[in-house]
């Protein structure tokens, strides 16, 4: 199958015309191209919904002192790319006190009881489904909330180093500089 391609200057001469810039020769050049070429005609009218929406909505104009604003706003620098410290000694805070109600009710033995055999094949879903025997996994309450609050750990540390130790190393090394 042989897919013709436009030229950049065809791509060009195309949204001249949408915008109403050619006339004369340049025109009826671009008239004859369209009625020799399949892939013209299809890339204006690939182009025609955007120009047509584009004429309709305005670009807004940035305001007066919008260069000023941005040439004093040079010197500043780069916004960190680490999140907030207080955002993520907030965030620390929660993961730690989730852990903190993890342990207290591990340690109450609310999780002694919780034990047993999940049976996956007994599930609507799967009922309706041919699928091969899926083993029934035998859970134990204990060892899944001791494994919830290793999880909130690595999370909290993670959030730990991204937030505040991260940061924090950084501005050090940038003033020993």
């Amino acid at each position: 199958m042989n897919m013709e391609k436009i030229t950049d200057a065809q791509e060009i001469t195309l949204q001249r015309y949408l915008d109403g810039e050619l006339e004369g020769p340049a025109l009826q050049q671009l008239k004859q191209e369209l009625s020799s070429s399949l892939a013209m005609q299809r890339r204006l009218e690939e182009l025609r919904p955007v120009h047509d929406f584009l004429s309709r909505n305005s670009l807004q104009a940035p305001s007066a002192t919008f260069v000023d604003k941005v040439m004093r706003n040079l010197s500043r620098g780069a916004a960190s790319p680490y999140p907030s410290p207080k955002n993520g000694l907030m965030l620390l805070a929660g993961v730690m006190v989730a852990s903190g109600m993890l342990a207290a009710l591990l340690t109450a033995g609310t999780f002694d009881q919780v034990s047993g055999l999940l049976s996956l094949n007994q599930m609507d879903v799967l009922k309706n489904v041919q699928a091969p025997e899926i083993p029934s996994v035998n859970i134990n309450g204990k060892l899944v909330m001791k494994i919830l609050i290793g999880v909130n750990l690595v999370l909290a540390f993670i959030v730990l180093d991204r937030t505040v130790l991260r940061p924090f190393f950084q501005r050090r090394a940038m003033m020993g500089h």
